[in-house]
């Protein structure tokens, strides 16, 4: 046996003693994405014994629903989640929940309170990128508070840890490691917020301490997250060897925004808001608020995010900081970190190298 086959053994076994445990065998459903670290967890906790997983729920976008988005050519492919998340439930016979909301569902109207409205009040944000993603899961969220699951299970770390973006795949094995360290520090799921918002639970394996200390020592090198898999350059290349049966041992990693369909957001935004308004909105944003709005998409958060946030009634967590504050937003920035979670200005301080 090879090196990195006694490593991806100790790496199966640490991860069958983490899904074993009673947090993870309580799990009653999964946000089923598809890909790799969901199907890890879903097919290890399928064949043991005491599990209660039961659920799948998979959100995907459906162009046929969306007439502007689909007449401009937004939607260049079908978005590939449900592709592998079908072939997932199938094999491990989950009762599998496929959620196929409109744009406007997910970001414009609803009924009580709009998912987007309940992302901005959780998350405290008009950020694109960290709302293309959380009105995902809180769509996913409340459609299982809705059909009674009470323990979700999810994917959240895997990326982190082991060099599953693909700017972390091109560092080096020092930078890599430092990265890492650093990520643990700073990272955050919207999935835990929502779901306690919702009155449910959430759970995931790659945030078992165990798991978190072997990414961050023993594992922490860039050839065991790094590397050829089925002839492909992958990151999370120990689990992948770890786990080769999985349906989605060899998939590509995919943001949740593309693998679902709310990529084409911001350009649906572009469309759906005139330069006019743009133009008006912001500079009203700056004037009243201090706040540089950059974009459309933005734009379009900023309206909710002045209504549930900035007017919204104990719901504003968030502090000005004259020293340490955003220079786009003026909120404080988050230790440790470059990258600002208000309004997703990156670098929103110095970036210091090593």
């Amino acid at each position: 046996m090879s090196s990195m086959d006694s490593e991806a053994a100790y790496v199966r076994q640490l991860f069958t003693e983490v899904l074993s445990s009673s947090d993870a065998l309580t799990c009653d459903a999964v946000l089923l994405s598809g890909g790799l670290d969901t199907s890890i967890a879903s097919e290890t906790l399928k064949r043991l014994a005491g599990s209660k997983l039961r659920t799948g729920i998979t959100v995907t976008i459906d162009p046929a629903q969306n007439s502007l988005a689909k007449s401009h050519g937004l939607f260049i492919q079908e978005p590939q989640d449900v592709i592998y998340a079908r072939n997932i439930a199938e094999k491990l016979g989950l009762d599998h929940h496929i959620l196929t909301p409109t744009l406007d569902e997910l970001f414009f109207t609803a009924s009580g309170e709009s998912t987007l409205s309940l992302c901005v009040r959780v998350r405290q944000t008009f950020d694109g990128m960290e709302l293309r993603n959380a009105v995902v899961i809180a769509h996913a969220l409340k459609y299982a508070k809705s059909i009674g699951c009470q323990r979700v299970c999810t994917g959240d770390g895997a990326d982190e840890l082991f060099a599953g973006y693909s700017f972390m795949q091109g560092m080096s094995d020092g930078d890599l490691q430092k990265y890492t360290l650093n990520m643990v520090k700073t990272m955050s799921f919207c999935a835990v917020p929502l779901a306690k918002a919702l009155g449910l639970e959430v759970w995931s394996p790659f945030l078992d301490p165990r798991v978190i200390e072997y990414a961050t020592t023993r594992g922490n090198s860039r050839e065991l997250k790094v590397g050829l898999f089925e002839g492909a350059s992958h990151g999370k290349l120990i689990l992948r060897m770890a786990f080769p049966e999985v349906v989605s041992a060899g998939r590509k990693k995919e943001p949740i925004e593309c693998g679902c369909g709310t990529t084409v957001v911001p350009a649906l935004a572009e469309l759906a808001v005139s330069d006019k308004e743009f133009e008006s909105e912001a500079k009203e944003a700056l004037d009243k608020y201090g706040i540089v709005v950059r974009d459309k998409e933005r734009l379009v958060y900023f309206r909710t995010f002045v209504r549930v946030v900035l007017h919204g009634k104990d719901t504003n967590q968030l502090q000005t900081d004259s020293t340490d504050a955003c220079p786009d937003c003026r909120f404080r920035l988050r230790d440790g970190t470059s990258f600002c979670s208000v309004c997703g200005l990156y670098p929103a301080r110095p970036i210091v190298k090593d």
